[in-house]
């Protein structure tokens, strides 16, 4: 769009003298040799001067046609031919600066004479320029041109100096303004074509912020399993419907497994323990997605290496009664943590019972 619009100004520039004035006069003299090939008329015949009147119109801004009349000068001495010409030629010009060169060739009539004798008919005539704008109005040129009268042996060779002037007309200034009118056409279809471009493109700015901010509520509230815990907070996005679960969307165990025992010194479940354990075999199984560590503790008697060993065996123990009941060994872990993190004190018999415990983990 914008080397439209440049090429449009430039255009319009170029040719707007002529679209102000498309008719033009010249007139002028011309210095013209004779026998340019051959003598003739008996005798050599003197170089002579000449007057040419033209008229012409600019076809288009490097176009024109024109007619022209060649006399003699009026003072032209003897021995020095006559020259007349009725003529139309053809002109192209070249370039659009002040300086132009141009071309021309024509067809007319010519006639050459001196003393009694004379020669006349059909001419051929072609040519070559330079024309120098002095304003929009006024113009000067410098010309050669060559003519030939057909079937006759006369032929001139002519250096032509003119003045000329530019008038209007109402079918070229018509066409002035068309072209000014389509350079407002094409300002005023660059911005139309800006501001769609830019109304789209804030519409689909709108649309993509509309788009985003519905994709953010619908995450916001999404909850696959149903478990009141939004997707992109829950870290346990398929556990069972109905399953109480926690804040991070996992099932809710409080941990704790309450009744399980060991033999003294050993990690040998007692009878209780083993029908506590069934139970928690079930309610895992109901989970085969979820990651468990058992962890078992002791109290604070016996040495550290002796807890250690003790927590570790029973946190085994446990992990190997409930795959044996059908818990997938591949989500059981099993990690002892000796008197570490006690959950009461380890000063009275109470609070020691409460820290030998074994506790269910998830893992997330």
């Amino acid at each position: 769009m914008k080397r439209t619009l440049l090429a449009t100004i430039i255009s319009s520039i170029s040719v707007t003298a002529l679209a102000e004035n498309p008719y033009y006069v010249t007139f002028g003299g011309a210095h013209t040799d004779h026998e340019v090939t051959n003598e003739y008329f008996d005798d050599y015949i003197k170089h002579s001067y000449d007057l040419e009147l033209s008229a012409g119109y600019m076809l288009n801004s490097d176009t024109a046609v024109e007619l022209s009349i060649v006399q003699p000068s009026p003072d032209q001495i003897d021995g020095r031919a006559d020259v007349q010409q009725a003529r139309v030629s053809g002109l192209h010009f070249f370039g659009d600066d002040m300086i132009q060169p141009y071309v021309s060739a024509g067809l007319g009539y010519g006639k050459a004479e001196l003393n009694d004798f004379a020669q006349e008919n059909a001419l051929v005539s072609v040519g070559a320029g330079l024309q120098l704008a002095a304003t929009d109005t006024f113009f000067a040129r410098a010309e050669y041109r060559y003519d030939d009268m057909v079937n006759e042996d006369i032929e001139h060779n002519n250096y032509v100096l003119e003045a000329g002037m530019r008038f209007g007309g109402n079918s070229v200034t018509s066409s002035s303004d068309e072209v000014a009118n389509n350079m407002t056409n094409d300002v005023e279809a660059a911005h139309a074509a800006a501001a769609a471009e830019r109304a789209k493109a804030e519409e689909d700015a709108r649309r993509a912020a509309e788009l985003a901010a519905e994709k953010a509520r619908i995450a916001a509230k999404l909850d696959t399993d149903k478990d009141g815990v939004p997707d992109r907070k829950d870290k346990c996005s398929d556990t069972p419907q109905g399953t109480m679960v926690d804040g991070d969307g996992c099932p809710d165990f409080d941990g704790k497994l309450q009744g399980v025992f060991f033999e003294t010194g050993s990690a040998q479940l007692t009878e209780n323990s083993e029908a506590i354990l069934d139970d928690v075999a079930k309610e895992l199984k109901r989970y085969p997605d979820l990651m468990i560590e058992i962890q078992a503790y002791t109290d604070s008697r016996g040495s550290d290496a002796l807890n250690q060993r003790i927590s570790e065996d029973r946190a085994q123990s446990v992990r190997t009664y409930l795959v044996e009941k059908g818990v997938s060994a591949d989500k059981l872990s099993a990690k002892g943590y000796g008197e570490a993190n006690p959950v009461a004190s380890n000063d009275t018999a109470e609070g020691r019972a409460q820290n030998r415990r074994v506790e269910l983990a998830v893992k997330k």
